[in-house]
C-alpha cells in the first residue's frame, strides 16, 4: 500500500521548536520511502521520520534529511505491528525567509504477504 505525507515548515523553524505532522498508515513492513524537496528548499529545510518516538529515518539518530529539488528513495525492512500505526514526520527550517512544503511517500507490504505461514510437515503413512 502506498502512503503520501506532506509538512509545511514556516520560515525560520528552529530545530528546538520542530513542526510535526501525523500520517496513519497500516501495519505491515515499510519496504520504501521517498522524500521530496522542491526546489528553493535550498539545503535548509530538516525532515525526520518517527516511530512511536523513535527516529527511524535517518537511522542515524539526530541526523536529518534535507535537499533542494531532490527526490531521495531509501529502502528499509522497518516492521509496524502495532495499532494505532501511526508515522510522525519532524521538520524545521532555520534561516529561511519563505514557508516551505515537503512530501513523503511511503510503501508499507501487508506482513502476511511477506511472510508466509509456517511450513507444515506432512507424514508418510508407512505401508
Amino acid at each position: 500500500m502506498r502512503y503520501y505525507g506532506a509538512i509545511t515548515v514556516p520560515a525560520n523553524t528552529l530545530e528546538s521548536a520542530p513542526v510535526t505532522a501525523e500520517l496513519k498508515i497500516c501495519p505491515g513492513v515499510l519496504t520504501e520511502f521517498y522524500r521530496l524537496f522542491p526546489p528553493g528548499c535550498a539545503g535548509l529545510v530538516h525532515l525526520q521520520v518517527l516511530w512511536q518516538t523513535q527516529q527511524i529515518f535517518p537511522s542515524s539518530a539526530g541526523e536529518s534529511y534535507l535537499g533542494d529539488g531532490s527526490e531521495i528513495l531509501g529502502s528499509a525492512g522497518f516492521v509496524i505491528d502495532e495499532v494505532p500505526a501511526i508515522l510522525e514526520l519532524r521538520a524545521w527550517s532555520p534561516g529561511t525567509t519563505y514557508e516551505h512544503v515537503v512530501y513523503a511517500e511511503f510503501y508499507i507490504e501487508r506482513a502476511h504477504i511477506l511472510i508466509p505461514e509456517p511450513l507444515t510437515v506432512l507424514k508418510i503413512p508407512e505401508f
